[in-house]
């Protein structure tokens, strides 16, 4: 998570529980990510707005104990929980320090990989966060970012409710000064920014039986739900409804749910 100041979502346990979730469902697709960068053993990487736990755990095992991983949060309650994440599966090449991710005040140029899922997305600010990754990465170095498309997010068979949900919260993200959607933006933001070799994936979970992260929506309305109720996207009645209605989808063995694409886009940084 980047400065607290501006972020979009809700702290606390809820959102602890969601980011935790989140690392493990998306975690076969990072490990697709950094096979298709060839992440080495002694890297020095760093993953900005890491959160609860980020892919610390892959970049860990990948860099091995001549490696340096470096995890970057400014939320106290995230920063503890990456801490408790790291001594628990004993990541001893891992650290987690407090920093802004748009201006960490870290050593320039010294980083093989700098790397940022989902930060773009809720808060905005491209060029700051975009020019702070540049920085930290050494000349050949690798830049990566993992962003949202929402183009996929649906759940089948079709229901109004769960589109009523979705559309607030990409409208919510948008007047908050995020973007949902900025996954669809990423590899052309590399491309402008310089970087060579830039490379795109994506990636899509398909959630069935009672899989928690169908309850995703649920999960983003409900920290966005002062901003969607006084923004006057659905009232409160009309929240709580489509909220209820969802929750009988996630619930249902018969729904599923496609998730959203995360989109993965990586580039070398100039060697001068």
């Amino acid at each position: 998570m980047a400065d607290t100041s501006s972020y979009l979502l809700a702290g606390g346990s809820a959102e602890l529980e969601r980011l935790r979730l989140q690392a493990r469902v998306w975690e076969p697709a990072a490990e697709a990510l950094l096979d298709r960068i060839g992440v080495q053993v002694g890297w020095r990487c760093i993953d900005l707005g890491c959160g609860a736990m980020g892919i610390l755990g892959p970049l860990s095992r990948r860099v091995g104990p001549q490696g340096h991983v470096i995890g970057v949060d400014t939320d106290a309650t995230q920063l503890a929980a990456a801490r408790a994440f790291v001594q628990e599966n004993h990541l001893n090449n891992v650290e987690i320090l407090e920093h802004d991710a748009y201006h960490t005040t870290l050593p320039r140029a010294t980083f093989d990989l700098t790397h940022v899922r989902f930060v773009f997305a809720p808060v905005g600010r491209d060029a700051e966060l975009l020019q702070e990754m540049v920085a930290l990465t050494r000349a050949g170095g690798v830049v990566a970012i993992q962003e949202p498309d929402a183009t996929s997010w649906q759940c089948y068979p079709a229901h109004p409710a769960w589109d009523r949900l979705k559309e607030a919260i990409l409208v919510a993200f948008a007047r908050g000064g995020g973007d949902f959607n900025a996954g669809q933006r990423t590899f052309g933001m590399l491309r402008r920014a310089g970087l060579k070799d830039v490379h795109i994936r994506a990636a899509v979970v398909a959630l069935q039986d009672t899989h928690p992260y169908k309850r995703l929506p649920i999960q983003f309305a409900t920290s966005l739900r002062k901003r969607i109720v006084d923004g006057g996207m659905l009232s409160e009645a009309e929240l709580g409804k489509a909220i209820a209605a969802c929750e009988q989808i996630a619930s249902d063995p018969e729904t599923v749910v496609m998730s959203f694409i995360v989109t993965q886009v990586w580039g070398q940084k100039a060697s001068h």
